[in-house]
């Protein structure tokens, strides 16, 4: 088992190593986060609070100004856009008050789900989640709240009917819970194709953040996105921010998205409908 292990991982990994530091990587000033904490980071989609405290300090340091997702232009070499996918319950306890403090804000996409208390079967309890009165709390403040779907789920997975009701009842639910339209979508898991966009602007949606194929983004309405980890030092957070992302920060922005947030497969007989 170990041998073909060696045989078979290792050269994969190796390979895809390789493959990152030789992708021309697209310069984008969306850094994206999921959950945070209050002291260690217990897992690749959480960062701790001292972390947070250095970003919004080297973004207040540098010339960039924050902005949320949908006013975010990659051809503007000045802006930079704050977002959190799901709507994890630390957002609102601890990224709220810190981002606050440096009078920054930021986009949430949102699991809608969350906001009638739905059990969302495939990442996390309800319990850790934001409520309704979290997410207007929010917006009140000039956060912007957009679309992650329903149920985060994988929308690739999903027959024409489900995801139309995944994409049109999101945006609506939000809408209603805010009072502002709903123009921008993070796809669940990174997971989208050209049917998806196209699907989504029929939709009603107009800005798509996506953290995985980045090559294939347009730069205008599809941007690529780069998630801050627990093991980003003071350097790396700095290169993420400037937009200038190479070597190992490189590397690691385009591995690690592919499993940081766990997968849909174990959920295929329950959650889509495959025979």
């Amino acid at each position: 088992m170990v041998i073909f292990f060696s045989l078979t991982a290792i050269p994969f990994f190796i390979g895809l190593i390789l493959l990152c530091f030789s992708q021309k990587s697209k310069k984008t000033g969306v850094l994206l986060f999921h959950r945070i904490s209050k002291k260690h980071p217990k897992s690749l989609s959480q960062i701790s609070a001292k972390q947070l405290y250095k970003f919004c300090e080297q973004i207040c340091l540098s010339s960039k100004k924050a902005v949320v997702f949908s006013q975010y232009s990659m051809q503007s070499e000045n802006n930079i856009s704050i977002v959190f996918d799901d709507g994890d319950k630390s957002v609102f306890d601890i990224a709220y008050p810190i981002l606050k403090k440096y009078n920054l804000t930021a986009t949430v996409f949102i699991a809608s789900g969350i906001i009638e208390n739905e059990k969302i079967d495939d990442f996390y309890s309800t319990k850790n989640m934001m409520s309704a009165e979290n997410i207007k709390e929010l917006s009140d403040f000039g956060w912007e709240i957009a679309s992650h779907g329903v149920r985060h789920l994988d929308l690739t997975l999903l027959d024409e009917n489900d995801l139309y009701g995944e994409l049109v009842h999101s945006k609506a639910k939000i809408e209603k819970l805010t009072g502002k339209p709903v123009s921008a979508l993070s796809f669940p898991y990174g997971s989208w194709n050209e049917k998806i966009v196209k699907t989504a602007q029929n939709c009603g949606y107009e800005k798509f953040a996506v953290y995985r194929k980045h090559k294939f983004a347009d730069e205008k309405k599809i941007i690529p996105a780069t998630a801050v980890y627990p093991f980003d030092n003071s350097e790396g957070i700095k290169r993420k921010i400037s937009g200038e992302i190479n070597g190992i920060t490189k590397a690691t922005s385009l591995i690690v998205p592919h499993f940081a947030k766990g997968t849909p497969m174990f959920f295929w007989n329950k959650l889509y409908k495959f025979p």
